[in-house]
């Protein structure tokens, strides 16, 4: 049994070091794709989010329990992008 064992061994064993290389470099490249979408889905998120116009709205208020008193659903949010009701802080009439 052992020296079927020693000869099955054997028998592969030279097309075992090559089939080591390429599933380390595989893992390699699945693992910098990953990293790199990740970045890149993270980037995209962030140029979104730095399209709410809401902090620089004459209408919001700063205030965690009610933060855009005309429209308090969408505040913050990805709606908010084209809120027809946006004000600039300095285009208020007081």
């Amino acid at each position: 049994m052992l020296k079927l064992l020693i000869t099955l061994i054997q028998a592969i064993q030279p097309f075992l070091v090559p089939l080591c290389f390429v599933c380390a470099w595989g893992l390699m490249i699945l693992l910098v794709w990953s990293v790199g979408s990740a970045i890149f889905d993270t980037l995209r998120r962030a140029q979104r989010m730095h399209q709410i116009p809401c902090a620089d709205c004459a209408y919001f208020t700063k205030d965690y329990h009610l933060k855009c008193p005309v429209r308090p659903t969408i505040a913050l949010s990805e709606e908010a992008i084209d809120c027809p009701d946006f004000c600039s802080v300095g285009g208020r009439n007081s």
